[in-house]
């Protein structure tokens, strides 16, 4: 990973503050720490970057941990930057942001998926993809109850109803196949 050359121009000039708000903030955007790791090697000749750590207690207890209490170990490190509260702030940001692992693809499902181990699918990719492939279920659910729709206004009419009646057998009838869809597709091996 490339460091910015704003980071280099703080570390050059000597500017503490900002080089430690910048390592702060890359403990979020990268909780792999690569960034991190990158950025103190860098720095690791500045003058007065790091601090000896003043003594406070650290909560211990994962259960009391949160996004506030992250936001104030964040605020205290820049004042204080030790090896130790940096230590705890690592541990935080990798309890309340786990790394996910991206898992490469099966062999037999390379011609299937279309996209690599690196890199992930968006949202709207992935439905396009299902689309074209006839995995989209919620396609299928909708074409279950148009289908149910159908049925149900065409036994409805047939039972000589008032149009109020074909209406709610439409009604009935859509929900019905797209429940009926719904469970055969979702219940059910493709």
């Amino acid at each position: 990973m490339a460091l910015t050359s704003a980071f280099y121009d703080a570390v050059n000039s000597g500017n503490v503050r900002r080089v430690r708000i910048m390592m702060q903030d890359s403990l979020l955007i990268d909780p792999t720490f690569v960034e991190f790791n990158a950025m103190e090697k860098a720095a690791k000749s500045m003058v007065g970057l790091y601090d000896v750590h003043d003594g406070k207690e650290f909560i211990k207890d994962r259960s009391l941990w949160n996004d506030e209490y992250m936001d104030k170990v964040m605020v205290k490190v820049v004042s204080n930057f030790s090896h130790e509260r940096l230590d705890h702030l690592k541990e935080v940001v990798r309890y309340l942001r786990p790394v996910t692992k991206t898992v490469a693809p099966k062999k037999e499902q390379m011609g299937r998926l279309n996209y690599s181990s690196t890199q992930r699918s968006s949202y709207e990719e992935e439905k396009r993809r299902c689309q074209e492939q006839g995995d989209y279920l919620g396609a299928k659910i909708a074409v279950g109850a148009v289908i149910g729709a159908a049925v149900g206004g065409a036994v409805t009419a047939l039972a000589s109803a008032p149009v109020a009646g074909v209406i709610a057998g439409v009604s009935a009838g859509a929900v019905v196949g797209g429940v009926a869809t719904s469970v055969v597709v979702g219940g059910g091996k493709k």
